[in-house]
């Protein structure tokens, strides 16, 4: 299970640098938040389909359109929306507090309770994260609060995803759940994005390919890990992985874009390890 949550991390991690590559190309934010979500749909649906798991109950029908709204099409447009008005150190830190918002919703709502050591491993985490990508560089500027609003809020709203979407994800197939909550998220995405992609200009083969990566990696592969994990393990474990993002990000972008790694970069990114390491333990 850790090593399936470990996937998540790494397939999430490679949305920031492919992300900003595509959106230098002919299409919006608003375009690619569409796109990942049509082709999310239609590979996971076609998947459940055919292992016979894509079934719903009518019932359940109002709890997957709410799953579906904070946990999938708010949760990309907010990010998304909101890292286009405020700076990236920002975005990053405020995004990390999904681990918070999940351990006190589900402690709030009785699903889970709350454990020293798991909480405390979360603050450890939280602070690695936030010397990583250096929180004493925060703005707090005018220009840049709606932005960082934007990324609070989304925060906010997949933190509360993975705690009431653990019914759901118990009852259904892995597969057929996100299937389904894609599904119901397309109409939620479409006004934006066929307003941007109605004023793009065509798409070069470049373009393309960001745009199969980014629906094959960061959406497919990733959501598709955690919808696994979730339906065994608790939701703030899950969340507690969303920490290592800064660092295989960091790591990618060394690689990927020739920056160069630094001593605070290895000591962040071991407080972080440690914090995820003491979430993940189980009491005795």
């Amino acid at each position: 299970m850790h090593l399936i949550l470990l996937a998540a991390q790494v397939c999430f991690a490679s949305l920031p640098v492919a992300g900003r590559l595509a959106m230098q190309g002919s299409i919006g934010p608003a375009g690619i938040v569409l796109a990942r979500m049509l082709g999310g749909a239609l590979v996971f649906a076609l998947i459940a389909w055919q292992r016979g798991v894509l079934r719903l109950d009518r019932r359940d029908i109002p709890a997957m359109i709410g799953c579906a709204l904070i946990g999938v099409a708010a949760n990309q447009e907010l990010f998304v929306q909101g890292l286009a008005r405020t700076t990236a150190t920002n975005a990053s830190v405020l995004g990390s507090t999904i681990p918070v918002f999940t351990a006190l919703v589900a402690i709030a709502l009785g699903r889970e309770r709350a454990q020293p050591r798991r909480l405390a491993g979360i603050g450890v985490a939280f602070c690695g994260v936030a010397a990583l990508v250096g929180a004493d560089q925060m703005s707090i500027a005018s220009g840049h609060l709606l932005g960082s609003v934007l990324i609070l809020i989304n925060s906010l709203c997949y933190g509360t995803y993975l705690v009431v979407v653990r019914p759901l994800a118990e009852k259904y197939d892995p597969l057929g759940l996100i299937a389904w909550l894609f599904l119901f998220s397309v109409p939620m995405v479409a006004p934006l994005g066929l307003v941007e992609i109605s004023d793009a200009p065509p798409l070069h083969a470049g373009d393309i390919g960001f745009f199969a990566f980014l629906i094959a990696v960061p959406t497919v592969a990733a959501y598709g890990f955690v919808q696994i994990a979730l339906r065994t393990t608790e939701s703030s474990l899950v969340a507690a992985y969303i920490y290592l993002q800064p660092v295989l990000a960091t790591v990618g972008a060394m690689f990927l874009l020739d920056e160069e790694p630094t001593l605070r970069t290895a000591v962040c990114g071991a407080i972080v390890l440690l914090g995820v390491w003491l979430a993940a333990r189980r009491a005795r």
